[in-house]
């Protein structure tokens, strides 16, 4: 347990002091501020039942933007004018449920695969990202609010993400994150806070449920004249399903908006975390479906855990120039102090950094004679500074002894993009882009002055595409994108080696084609794509206890189909203004290498080709809904020589909620209900046996409730 105590009283004060901030709000003008749906959206009915449709999920009928940060159904709007795969996701989709991590939140969006490793540490791929990565993330732009949420080499953890401040999260797959900064193949996550505009009021969140989990929240939205607050603190505790997975966290996010004028706003964020997460670590395939809960001696022996303390403020400042033109500017600062004993043989990772980055970006629309044409172009800066050191922790239980590494970490990139929306007729747009990336990575050696090294990583992305909107509610598109994605320190930064690990930069081209749209009581999104990578960066585990070695492979395949498909099987069934609808979403991923001279045409192993989920549910308008879900997931590789897989499974779900008055709610949610013992998660290897220690079984069968108030 980390400063137990400290922790507990600082939670009591910033209780204390939330309360005394909810003093009676003058509420914002919902009705003056709606926004109507866009066309392709299927109108929300007046019994505000929960809407969805393959790009859009959630609820859109209240949400109430500003001009730092536009409304839910302004997004919606955004994402349809991406010639690719893309889909916003609304807060609502993930609130009546226990909704802790990605694998929680962006389970019905197509083409994105969230599975837990444990607690909150969950593995996000997207057309194949981070097959590399057997720890934290890689190949992944995290945002929130529009800011650069990983670090500046590109790594980062998901951990300090609390679900329940978020408003939306967008999701730009592949290429289609450009006007985020995105620049690798996996695309971009934009995760944007909720405002005092958007969720006015006070809320208390009370949950609890299997391993002895429990999690309380209390949040407050509040308008004043000119000025705009929300205040949150989440505090969490559980046991877990797994031995050694204790984990306790207290999160706290804020932001202000002022309204300097009729055409100017800012807004600034602050955020401050304490976490604390105990590692089960890999275990064997036979292990991991025999006794799941168990872990390797060594584990406990090492006490294998992550301790994070992080602070990040963040400004964004908005014009509206007039004439359907904006202007956004800001900065943002973060610093992080990372305490990470693994095993005996790494030793205790000791690690404070810093990231900090100004971004601006402009975006707009004109006519050039009879022709709409519109337009965004920007520039991102990002660096960071680590101070990196290990300690020797060998039969010292995961204690800090003698020091083993000692090192300065520089890395820094700016990203300069711009693209352009030319409508040739009403219906049909050619958008055209590109960005240039430069990236550095920079490592002082104060131990071992042999190892100091420094590189640097350019590229130029261009971006071509079409959109064609057939009718009202159905639209085609189609784009050519290039990525790029450097190493990161971890990459670089391998054992027995001098210096940085010769490594080159992952490029690729994708190319991808689909369709979205709404037609009677279908709604979909349907997209193939095919992207041919050059020097991606692979990783394979050596041992248990040694981290993976990293390596380019030459030429490389990926590609696969992303679809989503809503069929409402019944209104009015039982009751006026009700509804059954039928959700589903299925990804299929083929990667491979080509022609490679030691794996050939092999299977890149990390991701499993097939993965479906369906959800059945009904929703009544006295504001009660029941669903049954199921998640299926097919049989993958683990080794690069296609010797060794991990099972597929199948997973069964429920979920319920009412909501008792017009101020209280409460749901209940069932997990594995048929208790299956499954693999969530697992490194890869060259090769893998019986004897490898890959694998991070699934949890068991598991029930969590809670109840909302609202005052």
């Amino acid at each position: 347990m980390f400063y137990q105590k400290k922790v507990s009283i600082r939670w009591v004060v910033v209780c204390a002091l939330l309360f005394l901030l909810m003093a009676p709000p003058v509420l914002a003008d919902e009705d003056g501020n709606q926004k109507e749906l866009p066309e392709v959206l299927v109108e929300a009915p007046k019994a505000k039942l929960k809407e969805s449709t393959a790009t859009s999920i959630g609820s859109f009928e209240s949400t109430v933007g500003t001009l730092t940060v536009p409304s839910n159904l302004e997004a919606a709007k955004i994402i349809q004018r991406t010639p690719g795969g893309a889909a916003v996701v609304d807060s609502k989709a993930f609130e009546s449920d226990f909704s802790q991590n990605f694998e929680d939140t962006l389970s019905f969006v197509p083409g994105v695969f969230a599975t837990k490793r444990f607690a909150e540490e969950v593995r996000v791929s997207v057309r194949g990202s981070g097959l590399q990565r057997n720890f934290h993330q890689k190949g992944l732009a995290a945002l929130q609010d529009g800011v650069p949420f990983n670090n500046a080499d590109s790594s980062g953890d998901f951990q300090e993400i609390d679900n329940l401040t978020l408003q939306r999260i967008e999701v730009y797959r592949g290429g289609n994150g450009l006007q985020y900064g995105g620049t690798s193949i996996g695309g971009v996550l934009n995760m944007v806070s909720k405002t005092g505009q958007s969720n006015p009021g006070h809320q208390l969140r009370f949950e609890a449920g299997s391993d002895s989990t429990f999690r309380g929240n209390i949040q407050s939205g509040m308008v004043f004249d000119k000025t705009d607050l929300f205040l949150s603190i989440t505090g969490l505790t559980s046991d877990g399903f797994r031995d050694h997975t204790y984990q306790e966290s207290y999160k706290f996010n804020s932001n202000v908006g002022i309204k300097l004028s009729e055409s100017a706003e800012t807004r600034f964020y602050f955020t401050a975390n304490a976490i604390e997460l105990e590692l089960p670590g890999t275990v064997t395939r036979s292990s991991a479906l025999n006794n799941p809960r168990a872990v390797r001696a060594s584990v406990i022996n090492d006490d294998e855990h992550r301790d994070i303390k992080s602070y990040r403020f963040s400004n964004k400042t908005t014009f509206d120039l007039g004439g359907g033109q904006k202007l956004d500017v800001g900065a943002f600062f973060t610093n992080k102090e990372l305490f990470h004993p693994i095993t005996s043989f790494v030793g205790v990772i000791d690690q404070d950094s810093q990231n900090y980055g100004l971004f601006a970006q402009g975006s707009g629309n004109y006519k050039i004679g009879k022709f709409l044409n519109t337009f965004r172009t920007g520039v991102t800066t990002h660096g960071g500074m680590t101070d990196a050191k290990v300690f020797n922790s060998s039969g010292f239980g995961g204690r800090r002894q003698a020091l083993l590494s000692d090192a300065d970490q520089t890395a820094y990139s700016v990203v300069v993009f711009g693209e352009n929306q030319f409508f040739i007729t009403q219906k049909l747009a050619l958008i055209a882009g590109g960005q240039f990336v430069y990236s550095h990575r920079d490592v002082f050696d104060r131990l071992t002055p042999s190892e100091t090294d420094s590189d640097s990583y350019q590229s130029f992305n261009p971006r071509v595409g079409l959109i064609y909107d057939h009718t009202k509610t159905v639209q085609f598109f189609t784009n050519v994108t290039k990525s790029f994605e450097p190493p990161d320190f971890a990459d670089l930064t391998q054992g027995g080696t001098t210096g940085f690990v010769n490594l080159d930069a992952q490029k690729a081209w994708t190319f991808e084609i689909g369709t979205r749209g709404q037609e009677g009581i279908v709604d979909w999104e349907l997209v193939a794509y095919r992207a041919w990578l050059k020097d991606e960066i692979l990783s394979f585990t050596t041992g248990g206890s040694i981290p993976a070695t990293g390596f380019n492979a030459d030429k490389t395949v990926h590609q696969g189909v992303e679809a989503g498909l809503g069929i409402v099987l019944a209104q009015n069934l039982v009751s006026n203004g009700d509804r059954l609808k039928l959700n589903n979403v299925y990804t299929y991923s083929d990667f491979r290498f080509d022609g490679d001279a030691q794996f050939g045409d092999n299977t890149i192993a990390g991701v499993p080709p097939h993965v479906f989920r369906s959800e059945l549910r009904y929703d009544h308008p006295d504001a009660w809904f029941a669903s049954l879900n199921m998640d299926y997931v097919s049989e993958a590789d683990v080794d690069f020589s296609n010797t060794f897989s991990a099972p597929g499974y199948t997973l069964m779900g429920f979920g319920a909620g009412y909501e008792v008055t017009k101020n209280i709610s409460t749901f209940i949610t069932g997990r594995n209900l048929f208790d299956t013992e499954y693999i969530s998660n697992f490194s890869t290897a060259v090769t893998a046996t019986p004897a490898s220690a890959l694998f991070y079984p699934g949890d068991g069968r598991r029930f969590f409730g809670g109840v909302t108030f609202r005052f």
